[in-house]
């Protein structure tokens, strides 16, 4: 799967629905996991440019969640292309 063009994958309308983050997609069961170790691995290099923690995971989560990859090169292309909640 690419990232270059930072559109949702094809599974993204399946997994828009109840969220514990209203307006924030959540990864299913089995992404969670793939969630958190793509946030560990941003962590520093989005630290750097002002992140916190609970904003990190919250973006990983919803990166994920919308099929768009597990990249830490496409995630991060992700964050920093434009405003994020």
């Amino acid at each position: 799967m690419t990232d270059q063009t930072h559109a949702p994958g094809p599974l993204e309308p399946e997994k828009r629905g109840a969220t514990a983050e209203p307006g924030h997609p959540q990864p299913e069961a089995a992404e969670v996991e793939s969630a958190r170790l793509l946030a560990n691995q941003a962590r520093e290099a989005l630290e750097a440019e002002g992140y916190d923690e609970p904003r990190i995971r919250r973006l990983a989560d919803e990166y994920v969640a919308l099929d768009r990859g597990t990249s830490l090169d496409g995630f991060l292309d992700w964050v920093r292309s434009g405003p994020r909640s």
